[in-house]
């Protein structure tokens, strides 16, 4: 269907382009015309992502974290008030706010949880949802509609890198495998910072490479504006340094200079050292970052706010020291407290990830008290889609040989004019999965996405390295099992839907999906309104609702739900309750006493209804409370989370 060309026939600087993607990815000697039915297919898989992306967000409720940044990007807007969700930076927040100014939003920034925002952001969020605006279906599906853009913009982005480094038939591989993701559909369509976090990183470095490639004053500018999106994204951005670093150390050690076509340059271009721009790229963004700040948040108090987080973080026994000393600095010097304002602000930030940077988790059928390094490639395992989880075997393979076989001798994978942009993406995915891999928090799948990212893109040198490594005979078969692959990865996202937060893959067996991994992985929330379709049709008029199942108060969603803790000591025997998956893992503290009643599950595993027939429950109840057979209970599973 697409027509493929030779690595060779590389249309010249003259052709000029037609597509804003293909105009900044790649040197003007890498141009490959687009065929018809290579557009028709892009065109078709990205309006399947859009048809998954959209029928997904109107089936599932407010997740954890969305209740406090939609609000936290709205009071940006409206305040100009950096205070709330300090460990995220602004710019998603304010992107995904900006449809709801159109509307007749209520926020009431006198009410005293506005002043508590630094302490505890979740309570400005849940009376933003469950007393101001009585319609919080609309205002979470506006905001979202911008997420579900940004990430097909990440798609698109992809699909060209994979073009220029091998050819359409990669890119068009690539980009089957983004828009039929669990992993992409889930989390880029949610007002979260990590799936854009993947789009800017992977510009930044795209551009770095095309700044060594092309030392142009275009090019430097466009490094710049792509790390300075990343900083604005997520504070884990920084690491985007260290990988510019290694990037540069790796360049200037290769073998072969950049190709000639700086020689063509003009001489205005030729004064500018490559590292000159490279420095001057980042002291933009870092100008740009500074600016955006200033310009948005102008009216925080650093001071008041870097007091509340060190109050805060000392209070959840994770003091911050570094927080004390600017604190004294502007007590002494209020000047600086303005002029500095986004340096101290990106500090609080900065500070709160560092302070939260540990937290105990349940993996694979056990409490562990901080993250363990082979979460993200296990996790990672049972969360992909099986085709991409295959093809990447198949492309280690592939690249072992092909490594094996062109030892001591340059690699002909890709064009030599883009061999910078396949090795700082090779680092990004190198320095992205340790750093992710080294770290302690492991409370969600979506903290790996710019390994995620990354490895999608990758997945398309499978394509030439088949060619590079298999004869004739054995090529055919072999790009016979990547379309297959690429064919299961669509049937996966099509029988997955809508249920994309949930989505484990058949390589779990018949083990519980909680048994592997809890938190945003799971159950996050989103199941709320098919948890009221249930009780509707089963004519339940007043169900106890365990907390654990959504953040917002049940009657936001179930009128006449009760909020009930399936762990804690209740004089009320309850007939009909729902609890969350979390609850109800094997090891202690947990809920599995409730397993001994009629039971249905809902939202594809993150919540299960019981319907309590007898009054054992409320009994072992009233053992916790009185305390002597506490432990006997604990044995069969009760307790908290």
């Amino acid at each position: 269907m697409l027509q493929a060309r030779s690595m060779n026939e590389l249309p010249t600087a003259k052709d000029g382009l037609k597509h804003v993607t293909e105009h900044s990815m790649a040197p003007a000697s890498t141009r490959v015309r687009r065929s018809r039915a290579e557009r028709v297919f892009v065109v078709a898989t990205s309006a399947l992502f859009l048809a998954l992306c959209i029928g997904s967000i109107r089936t599932e409720s407010i997740t954890t974290n969305e209740v406090t940044h939609i609000p936290a990007g709205l009071s940006y807007l409206q305040r100009h008030d950096g205070r709330d969700n300090l460990e995220h930076p602004p710019l998603i927040k304010i992107i995904a706010a900006l449809p709801l100014l159109f509307l007749n939003v209520r926020t009431d920034y006198k009410d005293p949880t506005w002043r508590l925002a630094v302490q505890d952001e979740y309570l400005f969020g849940k009376k933003f949802f469950e007393v101001w605006n009585t319609n919080p279906g609309t205002l979470l599906f506006l905001a979202r509609l911008p997420m579900v853009l940004l990430t097909l913009l990440l798609g698109l982005s992809l699909y060209e890198m994979s073009r220029r480094l091998a050819g359409p038939w990669a890119g068009a591989l690539t980009l089957t495998l983004f828009a039929t993701s669990p992993f992409f559909i889930a989390y880029g369509s949610l007002v979260l910072t990590d799936v854009p976090l993947v789009l800017f990183s992977v510009w930044t470095m795209w551009y770095f490479a095309s700044l060594w490639q092309e030392p142009t004053t275009r090019n430097a500018f466009l490094f710049a504006a792509s790390l300075a999106g990343a900083l604005l994204t997520k504070f884990s951005a920084v690491f985007l340094l260290p990988t510019i670093l290694i990037c540069w150390a790796w360049f200037r050690l290769s073998r072969k200079r950049p190709s000639a076509v700086g020689a063509s340059l003009p001489v205005a271009h030729k004064r500018f050292g490559r590292e000159r721009l490279a420095i001057g790229g980042l002291l933009l963004a870092g100008l740009i970052v500074y600016l955006f700040y200033l310009g948005i948040l102008y009216q925080s108090s650093p001071r008041s706010i870097l007091q509340d987080e060190a109050t805060s973080l000392y209070v959840n026994a994770r003091p911050v020291i570094l927080l004390y000393r600017p604190i004294s600095i502007m007590t002494k010097h209020p000047v600086l407290e303005a002029t500095l304002l986004p340096a101290w602000l990106y500090l609080v930030g900065l500070s709160n990830v560092a302070g939260w940077a540990s937290r105990p988790m349940y993996f694979l059928g056990h409490w562990h008290p901080h993250g363990v390094w082979f979460y993200f490639p296990v996790i990672s395992f049972f969360k992909l889609a099986p085709g991409i989880v295959l093809l990447g075997l198949v492309l280690v393979a592939m690249a072992t040989a092909h490594f094996l076989r062109n030892r001591g001798k340059e690699l002909s994978l890709v064009p030599d004019s883009h061999r910078f942009h396949l090795r700082a993406m090779l680092a990004t995915l190198v320095v992205f999965a340790a750093i992710a891999m080294a770290s302690k928090l492991n409370v969600g799948i979506r903290h790996f996405s710019v390994p995620i990212g990354v490895f999608t893109l990758l997945c398309g040198l499978v394509i030439p390295l088949t060619r590079s490594v298999l004869g004739r005979r054995s090529q055919r078969l072999a790009l016979g099992v990547i379309v297959a692959l690429a064919f299961s990865s669509a049937m996966t996202a099509l029988l997955a839907y809508p249920h994309y937060i949930s989505y484990y893959n058949v390589f779990r067996m018949n083990v519980p999906k909680q048994e592997i991994a809890i938190n945003a992985n799971l159950s996050w929330g989103q199941s709320m309104g098919e948890l009221n379709a249930f009780f509707k049709e089963h004519h339940v008029s007043a169900p106890y609702v365990d907390t654990g199942n959504s953040i917002l108060d049940p009657s936001v969603y179930i009128p006449g739900a009760h909020a009930w803790q399936c762990d804690k000591p209740d004089p009320i025997a309850p007939e009909w309750v729902a609890v969350p998956a979390h609850n109800l893992v094997r090891q202690p503290p947990t809920c599995k006493q409730l397993q001994r009643y009629p039971s249905w599950t809902i939202g594809d595993g993150t919540i299960t209804v019981f319907r309590i027939t007898d009054s054992s429950y409320a009994e072992d109840l009233k053992k916790v409370k009185n305390g002597p057979q506490a432990s006997d209970l604990s044995d069969t599973g009760g307790g908290g989370e």
